[in-house]
């Protein structure tokens, strides 16, 4: 088993990846207080994203990029190549499953202070 891993410019926040007409975008998402996510999409190239993955939610940007890098080189070892200079044409539908995270995440804080004058005592 060959590991690739993607090295390229830095930061890296979007990358574009094809193998025919086959198009991939990494996305790095701010998703709120410095908690960041990674958005993959993938689709048939001139068409909307057929297939996405979110992962997250990462506590620095510099993780986030990890794990772009790490998926890109995934990628590249399955006959995908790096196209820096492409431009991103689903950063929108990016921005909407980032949000999604958000959500999520807003969804499982909680305050979990224990108020004992709330609750009665197990006897």
């Amino acid at each position: 088993m060959k590991l690739h891993y993607f090295h390229g410019r830095s930061p890296l926040r979007v990358l574009v990846m094809t193998r025919r007409e086959r198009r991939v975008e990494l996305h790095i998402k701010n998703v709120g207080d410095d908690i960041w996510a990674l958005v993959a999409m993938s689709g048939p190239d001139e068409h909307q994203p057929e297939r996405h993955r979110c992962q997250g939610p990462y506590h620095t940007a510099a993780q986030a990029e990890a794990a772009l890098r790490g998926v890109a080189g995934a990628l590249l070892g399955e006959s995908y190549e790096a196209r820096p200079e492409h431009h991103v044409v689903w950063s929108v539908t990016a921005q909407r499953l980032a949000r999604s995270i958000r959500r999520d995440r807003d969804a499982n804080a909680g305050d979990y202070r224990f108020d004992p004058d709330q609750h009665e005592p197990i006897g």
